[in-house]
């Protein structure tokens, strides 16, 4: 998958700037050269790198004093500078004046300056604040390649972005993601709007003074005021009432609030995502969202498809989730039997990545042998089946079908079956008690 980390390259020598514009970009970074540091200079605050690779020797200008004045220009970059292998004390000089680190050219080993450049940046990346670890991106959005074209191409920027999807299918992770891919410096803040009465909907989102109302013993700040330079996610947007949509739109609108019990507005510099599980344009038809709010909240719509939609990745997602389990619970790496396998492909998934999970953990629990066996029948649930117009299954029927036709396969054969299956063999005579086959 891409990287977004950005580098620029400040480098006279037109074939050494190419060359590691090859190599860098081969490697998923975005690469911008300039070989001329004054052209850089005015260019380089668009851009926006992380990191600054510059040459210390050039014509109009030397790369410390390019350093000095891009790192005004681009306080959060660092500065790796580039010199002969005769000049090390100009770049101990460099160092001293702000640089990270340096290398020499020609280059010894182009894999030793990629290791450097990878380590240096990987320190840089923002690391997810929730307790619970955000899964690799190509776990994350497995299965769903064009979502992460578009979610590379609205994280870095400030836009407004609305997570559409069922219950369960990770619209919190993709919101995480999005912040982590932003490389704010905020903090990712979330408020559930279907959790709380109105009355603290307001109080949690704008925060409050000392004596705003009975209760408020002393002053806190809102949900906003925590996100600033940040994300603010709010999840089930659908269900804010129509005077605290009224509220929030005038926070979009004017980019400023006021604390309860407070006269002086606070500028915010915060990122905004929603999402929610219902039809939003069903909800304008009946009165039920305000049409003000549906237009400033869905700038950048995003669909997050169920799990069902997904079938080629649930077996990765599963491994990812097993993994995560096994660290959970202390214990060793389990793998899934052949037949939990096939279940896994064919079960539709009502409740979706939370019921996936949930399941595995039940399941990893229950095996006692290195391989699990799934445990289906707690978490299958008919109303949601019907409600997604999905034919609902009967999990019984469908593991004493796929028994009975292993049989036939297998000639009635058992230890033939059971490997047909996957199963164990005395799982397989158990099995067959329990259907009275």
């Amino acid at each position: 998958m891409a990287n977004l980390f950005r580098i620029a390259v400040v480098e006279d020598d037109t074939s050494l700037a190419s060359f590691l514009r090859l190599i860098l970009r081969e490697r998923g970074y975005e690469v911008e050269i300039y070989f001329d540091p004054e052209k850089a200079l005015k260019e380089i605050t668009y851009f926006k790198p992380h990191l600054v690779l510059t040459d210390l020797k050039m014509p109009k200008m030397d790369g410390i004093a390019f350093m000095e004045k891009a790192k005004k220009l681009c306080p959060e970059a660092d500065f790796v500078v580039i010199t002969a292998f005769g000049s090390i004390p100009s770049a101990v000089e460099a160092i001293k004046k702000g640089a990270v680190d340096y290398v020499t050219k020609p280059f010894s080993s182009p894999q030793e300056f990629l290791d450097l450049i990878e380590n240096l940046l990987r320190k840089k990346a923002p690391k997810p604040e929730s307790t619970e670890e955000l899964p690799p991106l190509e776990i994350l959005f497995a299965g769903m390649e064009a979502l992460y074209e578009k979610v590379l191409k609205v994280a870095p920027t400030d836009t407004t972005v609305m997570l559409y999807g069922e219950t369960g299918v990770g619209k919190t992770a993709l919101a995480k993601a999005i912040h982590f891919l932003s490389q704010r410096k905020g903090s990712f803040v979330e408020i559930n709007c279907a959790s709380l009465p109105e009355t603290l909907m307001e109080a949690e989102l704008f925060g409050y003074e000392k004596g705003a109302f009975t209760g408020a013993v002393k002053s806190k700040p809102g949900k906003i005021e925590l996100a600033q330079d940040g994300t603010l996610f709010l999840d089930e947007i659908a269900e804010m009432s129509l005077s605290m949509q009224a509220k929030f739109l005038k926070v979009l609108q004017d980019r400023t609030f006021e604390r309860l019990g407070s006269l002086t507005p606070i500028k915010i510099r915060v990122r905004f995502i929603t999402a929610t599980n219902k039809n939003l344009k069903e909800l304008l038809s009946q009165g039920k969202f305000r049409e003000d709010l549906y237009f400033r909240i869905n700038v950048f719509p995003l669909y997050i498809p169920p799990l069902r939609e997904r079938k080629e990745a649930l077996l990765k997602i599963a491994e990812f989730l097993i993994e995560r389990i096994a660290k959970k619970l202390g214990s060793e790496k389990k793998f899934l039997s052949k037949s939990a396998k096939n279940l896994l492909l064919s079960y539709p998934w009502p409740g979706n990545i939370r019921e996936l999970e949930n399941v595995l953990e039940r399941s990893f629990i229950l095996s006692e042998e290195e391989e699990i066996e799934l445990f289906l029948e707690e978490s299958y649930r008919k109303k949601d089946l019907q409600e997604e117009g999905a034919k609902p299954l009967d999990l019984k029927s469908l593991e004493r079908e796929a028994i009975l036709e292993a049989l036939k396969k297998a000639k009635g054969n058992k230890r033939k079956a059971s490997e047909i299956l996957g199963l164990p063999l005395r799982t397989l005579y158990h099995k067959l008690k329990e259907y009275g086959l």
